[in-house]
Parts: structure tokens; C-alpha cells; sequence
């Protein structure tokens, strides 16, 4: 429907590779689960069971109530940290790759993201039951799976509350203004709270991806390399004398766990345990004037193969994640080797590495 509407309207935009790979992500991203969401829930109910203040009934209205508001307010500062504190960022950054932003995007997920929102996460377990914790979190995730689109527009009194797909595109946006924004899951009030909040602009509309973006469609090389990136190249990058920008063992240390866009210099401020930036967009490059997707066009067949490949691996885990608790070893080590080995090789042909 979201494509119908945006080809109707020119208000979104889809590409076959871009869509691939976002789905892909998807896929991948479901892989580690099993160890990420039970080292998450056997944390939080370890706290729980034996550092929880004090005992709650589970179907009071008010428990409820703390529990989205908590969960919402987690979030928030997961999401923050895993923008701004330094190597974390590595988590999440796939989610943004794509240069494209609709409903395919909301798919495009960090495979080892939720390692690096376990604590904020467990933050809530002295209080909120596990089955509360795990309600919220669902019902968090799913809500946030419509505001990737570009065809619905501001929705009037609504943008004052609630996180909404205007203020989303902002968290999306590479343009100055939009740089470490809108970090809000369901509510917008902590952006607002914590002097993250930016609105959508009209006359500047958010164009989308990374501040350099990765111009490939390989999936695991999307997952993984801006831990390389900040945690190796950037503390050996050389201004334009050949000069070292982080001189001495200290300096490269500090550009891992500073924020991602900075350098010495740059005034930065304390946040919860992490600094982040006083001026996110300073030093960010104005968007230019024509902007070019990255893209290898493909012919008919090479297009017929890959969409082929797509929907074999698609098919193999809409049959491997209902069952996998249930495998033996073997078993589930054979579909996933299966699953990133067909999701590599599409990425191989989407950037036509092959020829």
C-alpha cells in the first residue's frame, strides 16, 4: 500500500536492491536472537527475582502505566547511547545505511544491536515483572514500525505527544539539523525533556542515510564495519600535512569511546555515563545539491537471479525461526550457514562484485 500511495503521490520511494537489503537485514538480524533476547531476559529476571524492591500485582492498571512509561523511557536512553557513546554506535548504524526511508527500512536491524541495550534495558527489573517487560518491549517495537514512511504527512496535535513518522524522518535525516535527534520510541516528551527534540523542516527536507554513506549492498560488511571505522581507522586518520589527528596511545583511545562525529576540538558535554556532542551538526556537510543513490543497475536476469535468491532465503527462514528452539545443533548451524551464505551472495550480485 505504502508504495501504491508513494508512486501515486512521488511522497516515497522504493528500489529493488535498497529493499532487498533492508529485508535481508531483517532476516540476519533474527540469527543471533536466541542468545541476545534469552542473555537480556535471564539478566532481567535474575534482578528481578532477587533485587526487586518490591512485589507488584500483575494486573494492576498502575503497573501498566509504570511499566510503558519506564520501557518508553529506557528506550529513549538506549537509543541515545547507542547513537553518541562512541564504539556503540557500531551497533546500530545499519538501521540507518539505507538511503531510501519507507516501511522496507523498519527492517533494516543491527544483528547484535540488543547487546548493547541489555543494561538499559535491565533498568526497569527492580520493578516492572518480566512478563510486563517483555509485553512493552513488543508492543514498543511494534509501534515503531509505521512511523518508516514518508507519505503520511504532520498529524497536527498528535506531534506534540506521540514519536510520529515527521519526527522519525528527522532521527533519519543526514542534514545537519537532523544529527542526533528524536531518539523517542513511543513518546516524543523525552526528546523534549532531554533537549534532543528538532522538528521536520519543510524548506529542508531530511534526505537519508549515513553522513558518508557505505555505497554497497553486502550484507555482513553492513553489519560490521564501522567497528573497524571507529574502533581502528579513525584513530589513525592523518590531517592534510600527514599529521596524526589523534597523536599518542590516549587520543586513539578517546576517539572509541568519544561520540562518532568527534574530533579534538569539538566541545562535548556529559550525558547519563557517556558525552555527547554540544553541537551535533557542527562540522556535518551540507547535503549537496543533486543527490545520487548508490546503485549497480542490473539486467533483467541478473535481477530475475537475485530476487530468486531472496525468496529462497525468505522462504528457508519463514521455515528455520519457528522451529530452531527445537533443532539439534547441527541443524540449526546448517540453516544458518545457509541463510547468510544465500544473503551474501545476493549482496555479491546487487553490487555486482561478481563481474
Amino acid at each position: 500500500m505504502e508504495f501504491i500511495v508513494g508512486r501515486l503521490t512521488d511522497k516515497s520511494h522504493y528500489a529493488l536492491n535498497d529493499t532487498i537489503t533492508s529485508m535481508n537485514a531483517g532476516i540476519l538480524s533474527l540469527l543471533p536472537k536466541i542468545g541476545g533476547r534469552t542473555m537480556s531476559l535471564t539478566l532481567y529476571t535474575y534482578i528481578y527475582e532477587n533485587y526487586r524492591f518490591f512485589d507488584v500485582p500483575i494486573d494492576s492498571i498502575w503497573i501498566w502505566i509504570f511499566a510503558f512509561l519506564a520501557h518508553d523511557l529506557a528506550y529513549y536512553l538506549a537509543h541515545r547511547a547507542i547513537h553518541e557513546a562512541g564504539i556503540f554506535w557500531s551497533f546500530h548504524q545499519m538501521h540507518h545505511s539505507s538511503e531510501y526511508y519507507n516501511l522496507s527500512t523498519a527492517l533494516r536491524q543491527g544483528c547484535i544491536q540488543e547487546m548493547g541495550t541489555i543494561f538499559f534495558e535491565s533498568l526497569q527489573s527492580f520493578i516492572t515483572p518480566p512478563p510486563l517487560f517483555l509485553a512493552h518491549k513488543y508492543l514498543n517495537t511494534l509501534y515503531q514500525f509505521w512511523i518508516h514512511t514518508e507519505v503520511i504527512p504532520k498529524l497536527g496535535p498528535l506531534e506534540y505527544i506521540l514519536n510520529t513518522p515527521s519526527h522519525h524522518r528527522v532521527h533519519h535525516g543526514r542534514n545537519p539539523y537532523c544529527i542526533d535527534k528524536n531518539y523517542a520510541g513511543v513518546l516524543i516528551i523525552w526528546d523534549k525533556i532531554f533537549g534532543t527534540f528538532e522538528l521536520e523542516r519543510d524548506a529542508e527536507k531530511p534526505v537519508y542515510g549515513l553522513i558518508t554513506n557505505v555505497k554497497s549492498f553486502d550484507a555482513l560488511w553492513l553489519q560490521f564495519f564501522e567497528f573497524k571505522a571507529i574502533g581502528w581507522d579513525k584513530g589513525w586518520m592523518k590531517n592534510k600535512k600527514g599529521e596524526d589527528r589523534f597523536p599518542g596511545i590516549w587520543n586513539k583511545i578517546k576517539c572509541v569511546v568519544a561520540p562518532p562525529g568527534w574530533f579534538r576540538g569539538l566541545p562535548t558535554k556529559q550525558f547519563f555515563w557517556w558525552r555527547c556532542m554540544e553541537d551535533p551538526g557542527k562540522g556535518i556537510p551540507k547535503i549537496e545539491k543533486t543527490v545520487v543513490r548508490y546503485s549497480q543497475p542490473l539486467n533483467l536476469y541478473e535481477t530475475l537471479y537475485c530476487v530468486a535468491l531472496f525468496l529462497t532465503s525468505f522462504g528457508c527462514s519463514t521455515e528455520f525461526y519457528p522451529h530452531r528452539n527445537e533443532m539439534s545443533w547441527q541443524l540449526f548451524f546448517a540453516y544458518s550457514a545457509y541463510l547468510v551464505s544465500h544473503i551474501q551472495a545476493v549482496g555479491y550480485y546487487l553490487d555486482k562484485r561478481y563481474s
